[in-house]
């Protein structure tokens, strides 16, 4: 008969000076990340997020295609009126919304407390902060002391991609404190069938934010045995997400199991896994410091051959083993966001083990001195590694977007139409343009597409960032002249009546 698994021996309570430190710790990151932090729609990213929470506030899934009257949304090429962060249906004028509803249901319940201009930062923190919090849970429940758990959400806090991550909208630092969520929950749904109920709704929320982390369904099994009284809970727990995300699905894609993403899976190849899994090896050590590499000893600790952890180790094994197959994955050092939410699971494998060897140390307070020599070279190796990746000046490229968009609502009649790929979905979400993509639009059309906007006496613009602006031009043709600088990009204005491709 399969029963109950005894639970923990209760850990003593915190001093009050710990505990003091420990919440300062908590506020001071908080405020930290908000100084820090760029709730803005900007790239496709982070203006496709926002737009989708923005068309869900209003009761909506799709957004409209802004086009010349008495003219096809095709008609120029399928997606010539298709901001960055949305695909066009074939049929109709409607733009679906590319990326996952989990992170734009957070934005919009953030709104709701700190408006939008806000609501991205509301969610980092939290997520940020929850983590933290699950991470020390799970420190404290796998017997790391006190110090040894506030050293391991410290690693996590200091990285520089949840750094990264947590400064900009994003849906990596939820996928974390989703995934978490639902690992916590089921590492105690044998005390409690009400664990199992939150392990199951977490589970949704992180399916909801990332469509992969149904990888969870493993881990949790693991940690919850084979007794049906267990999974039922967990089922009912996720089913109302399941729900809505199979509605969702289908009234937006066709089918409750399509995505926005369209055929994903084309970009998951098992040839591409030596190149990524060297990628990991080579920032894995770099991002959480050198000292993470003694996780790979942890099953020679006994701590770490419990059932919590091979649940634990699972869930990060799956999920790295998944992305070392994705094709962006060994791209540049942020690509590893994918596999963020492994990093707790790994930083836990590290310090159980570098623990056990100050435990060891015949020296007075020898413990307490292998944790103070970890922080002090783990913390100051992270410091150094996010100035040399100048992580706290990505937010800075996310303002130049609200920045340019501003601009033009100031300077530009409302009834402009703007060439553009880059700011297109920030353009879209912030101003009232009639966006055109120059990498879209079908180019033996331009005639017939700029009579069109004469016909509607509608001004003819180009937003360019850099890196697209002499490709953009060479393909659009005609007469530009340079009417502004703001930031990174460039404002053009058409002078000819008319262009030639």
């Amino acid at each position: 008969m399969d029963t109950a698994a005894p639970r923990p021996a209760p850990t003593p309570g915190l001093p009050r000076a710990a505990l003091f430190l420990l919440v300062a710790g908590f506020i001071g990151y908080a405020v930290f990340l908000a100084r820090f932090s760029a709730s803005i729609a900007a790239g496709s990213d982070s203006s496709g997020y926002f737009n989708s929470a923005r068309l869900l506030g209003e009761g909506r899934f799709f957004g409209a295609v802004r086009m010349p009257a008495g003219h096809r949304h095709d008609e120029f090429g399928l997606g010539a009126f298709m901001p960055l962060g949305f695909i066009v249906h074939e049929d109709a004028p409607l733009l679906a919304p590319t990326y996952p509803t989990g992170l734009p249901l957070h934005l919009l319940a953030a709104s709701a407390v700190a408006g939008w201009r806000h609501a991205a930062t509301v969610v980092n923190v939290f997520a940020a902060l929850g983590s933290g919090f699950l991470l020390w849970s799970l420190a404290r429940r796998l017997n790391l002391s006190p110090g040894w758990a506030a050293g391991a959400v410290a690693l996590l806090w200091s990285c520089p991609l949840t750094l990264f991550a947590s400064m900009q909208p994003m849906s990596d630092a939820l996928a974390m404190l989703w995934s978490l969520t639902a690992l916590a929950a089921a590492l105690r749904g044998r005390e409690h069938w009400r664990w199992c109920v939150l392990a199951g709704a977490a589970t949704a929320l992180a399916v909801l934010v990332r469509p992969t982390n149904a990888l969870l369904v493993l881990p949790l099994a693991l940690a919850l045995g084979w007794n049906w009284r267990r999974h039922l809970p967990l089922v009912l727990g996720g089913l109302p997400g399941a729900v809505f995300l199979c509605y969702y699905n289908w009234r937006v894609y066709g089918s409750p199991l399509a995505t926005g993403y369209g055929d994903v899976w084309s970009a998951f190849a098992a040839r591409l896994a030596p190149h990524n899994l060297t990628h990991f090896v080579r920032w894995i050590p770099d991002l959480l410091s050198p000292l993470v590499c003694v996780a790979l000893t942890a099953p020679l600790v006994p701590a770490a051959r419990r059932r919590e952890f091979a649940a634990l180790g699972l869930w990060a094994g799956l999920l790295i083993g998944l992305y070392a197959l994705y094709y962006h994955s060994g791209e540049t050092w942020w690509y590893l966001r994918f596999i963020l939410p492994a990093f707790p699971v790994l930083i836990l494998a590290a310090f159980v083990v570098l623990q056990r060897l100050g435990q060891a140390i015949p020296w007075p307070h020898g413990n307490r001195l292998m944790l103070v020599a970890v922080l002090a070279f783990g913390l100051v190796w992270q410091v150094r590694l996010n100035r040399r990746l100048e992580v706290l000046n990505f937010p800075t490229g996310e303002t130049c977007y609200l920045a340019t968009a501003n601009w033009a609502q100031q300077h530009l009649p409302p009834e402009s139409a703007i060439f553009c790929m880059q700011v297109s979905g920030a353009f879209y979400y912030y101003t009232p343009f009639l966006i055109i993509r120059w990498d879209q639009m079908a180019v033996a059309r331009l005639p017939e597409l700029l009579a069109a906007l004469r016909a509607e006496k509608r001004p003819v613009y180009a937003v360019l960032h850099d890196f697209e602006s002499r490709e953009a031009r060479e393909r659009l043709g005609g007469s530009w002249r340079q009417i502004a600088t703001v930031c990174n990009a460039t404002i053009w204005q058409l002078e000819a009546a008319s262009a030639a491709p």
